[in-house]
């Protein structure tokens, strides 16, 4: 069989695309990423539905085609679909944003089926409205999902996705895909080998126990909460230089003190903060780009609300993610990849990172304007669809955090999936006001 070099490879789904993926298919759980806009006006139906097509002919538009030759990564391919946007007629209070949010992360989207992709807005009885972009992760990251945006919002057509093709020529690429991914191992154990003669294979430390919490009677019905904090961008930076970091760190800083109080820590250990880092580059055709670094928060300095030491421990994680190579991985990604659904859903669920700190820092100005132009301010979330207090316990529990800016407003967004150690939203929205209230930030919830 001869191969044609000169066609374009199809754009094939990496580890993370791969694994977000199967969660739709019963591996794990679907994880879908919500951006949610807050506009001082009511939306605009017109501008709502020229973004949505735009949206339906950009790099959302995609869907899986599953590999028929053993060993072969599934590809992605173009879709025609049309857009998918929900108007709601009947405006809602403001007591009821984050309701309608959730009720919105719920909406069906399937990287295999489609949509994968859903775009929503409801008014407010107050003034304002409130615009949801729904995207499943298996489809984009954070970094993809605002290049998407912002190319809707400036009529931008992206890179064209490879057409994965069909018959003959589809093979061809599938049979030289399997021999690559066979060629990763082979090269995975090379590399394992090089690092274990030269003694410098990373020593497995196992996270220190954190405390087992106390059965929560009433989490049948157990939803995981949101709070969404508003703040001044500028309060925030300033609060940061106080205690000698940026807004990175302390944004670190902030979810690492949440973290420990709602009891999610050994007491006697340093506080394990994972920090995805995006390998984004412009033209990127990648679903899911991102990298985790996990940033070890020292007790002492939180204390002392010391950021440059936590600065140093954010930088030291990111050089150890960028330095890291193939032989460094415990088992080989491409592996895994590999293994069929069957074989993955009996194996255990591995646990959750204690806590996902996502950073998106500040958002470009036409994403920021692109459901509106006067915007409050924008949040953003990812987790589990309709995660219960069984799954949550399942993968360890745990907190999930973002920070973005908006031009002079940001948003902190946090999760913490704790049926026992959070069963009081309420509570926990209080504990969160008075965190970011000890850094001199004021905030205001959603």
């Amino acid at each position: 069989m001869s191969f044609r070099a000169d066609l374009p490879r199809p754009v094939r789904l990496e580890f993370a695309d791969d694994m977000f993926a199967r969660g739709h298919r019963g591996v794990g759980g679907a994880v879908v990423t919500q951006r949610a806009w807050r506009l001082a006006d009511s939306y605009d139906a017109g501008r709502l539905r020229e973004i949505a097509g735009r949206l339906a002919r950009g790099r959302l538009a995609r869907r899986i085609q599953r590999a028929l030759i053993p060993a072969a990564r599934d590809a992605w391919s173009t879709t025609d679909d049309d857009p998918v946007l929900a108007l709601d007629e009947h405006p809602i209070d403001d007591a009821d944003v984050l309701g309608w949010l959730a009720e919105r992360h719920t909406d069906p989207v399937d990287p295999h089926d489609g949509p994968g992709w859903r775009l929503a807005a409801t008014n407010l009885r107050t003034g304002g409205a409130v615009v949801s972009l729904t995207v499943a992760h298996a489809v984009a990251d954070g970094a993809a999902i605002t290049d998407a945006v912002v190319s809707a919002a400036t009529d931008v057509a992206p890179p064209p996705l490879p057409d994965p093709g069909t018959g003959r020529r589809r093979i061809q690429a599938e049979v030289r895909d399997a021999a690559a991914q066979i060629g990763a191992i082979g090269e995975w154990a090379r590399a394992r080998l090089r690092a274990r003669l030269a003694g410098c294979l990373p020593t497995h430390t196992p996270a220190a126990p954190t405390p087992a919490p106390v059965p929560n009677a009433a989490a049948a019905n157990w939803t995981p909460p949101r709070v969404v904090a508003e703040f001044d961008t500028a309060a925030a930076a300033t609060a940061a230089a106080r205690h000698g970091g940026s807004l990175n760190a302390w944004f670190v800083a902030v979810a690492a003190s949440i973290l420990d109080r709602i009891g999610h820590t050994a007491p006697d250990a340093p506080i394990p903060i994972s920090v995805p880092i995006s390998g984004f580059v412009p033209g990127d055709v990648r679903s899911n780009s991102t990298r985790i670094a996990r940033v070890e928060v020292d007790r002492a300095a939180l204390a002392a609300r010391d950021l440059a030491v936590v600065r140093s421990a954010s930088k030291e994680a990111y050089t150890r993610v960028r330095d890291a190579g193939p032989g460094l991985a415990p088992i080989p990604l491409p592996l895994v990849q590999m293994l069929p659904d069957l074989v993955l859903r009996r194996l255990p669920q591995p646990p959750q990172a204690a806590c996902l700190a996502s950073n998106l820092g500040a958002l470009p100005d036409p994403f920021v304007q692109a459901m509106g132009p006067r915007v409050r301010s924008v949040a953003t979330a990812a987790n589990y669809q309709r995660l219960t207090a069984e799954q949550a316990r399942r993968v360890g529990g745990g907190l999930l955090a973002w920070h973005a800016a908006a031009g002079p407003r940001s948003t902190l967004t946090l999760i913490p999936a704790e049926p026992d150690r959070v069963p009081d939203a309420a509570a926990f929205a209080r504990l969160v006001v008075e965190e970011l209230a000890s850094w001199d930030v004021p905030t205001d919830l959603w």
